[in-house]
């Protein structure tokens, strides 16, 4: 069977479990498994090491730098940050990860959440466009995102903890 026929099996196999949970028809743990971030990052390893994902050997110079350090203006807003910038953006991927959420949210607009290898859940809002679908990997320097100039949304949840103003400005270096 093809690698990604299995995955989709796979998939769907584990949303449905997760439909009948809420449904209250099954009761297991599969959603105390799939929903933590340090699980999913289990699961994503696991299934890497199954499919024995081969390794890419980059034929190319690096991407540029987005240059997402150099903002105008930094604000609090929810539980994350407003950034502000007078250019359009591209938003490359910071490490190896996976794509756990893409699409509109109300108070956020475009949206995507990553999962990175390092273990960190990253939310990006108010982009222009996305350029992954839900459950994908993505391999550092790889372009995830792009805006316009203005405003974009930051939050960066590290070991359980969403990471203060003052701590994002180190992690945007």
């Amino acid at each position: 069977m093809n690698k990604w026929k299995l995955t989709v099996v796979i998939a769907v196999l584990l949303f449905t479990v997760i439909v009948l949970e809420k449904k209250q028809i099954l009761k297991t743990d599969v959603t105390d498994y799939v929903l933590s971030n340090d699980d999913l990052l289990v699961l994503t390893n696991w299934t890497k090491q199954v499919f024995h994902e081969e390794e890419k050997v980059a034929v190319m110079a690096p991407v540029a730098d987005s240059h997402i350090g150099e903002y105008n203006t930094m604000q609090s807003f929810s539980d994350g940050v407003l950034l502000s910038y007078d250019e359009p953006l591209t938003i490359y991927a910071k490490h190896d990860g996976f794509v756990i959420f893409t699409g509109h949210t109300k108070s956020l607009g475009k949206t995507m959440t990553i999962t990175y290898d390092t273990g960190e859940r990253v939310t990006y809002g108010f982009l222009k466009s996305l350029d992954y679908l839900p459950y994908t990997s993505i391999k550092e320097g790889e372009p995830l995102a792009s805006m316009k100039s203005g405003t974009f949304y930051l939050q960066v949840e590290r070991k359980g903890g969403i990471l203060d103003s003052e701590s994002l400005k180190g992690w945007l270096k």
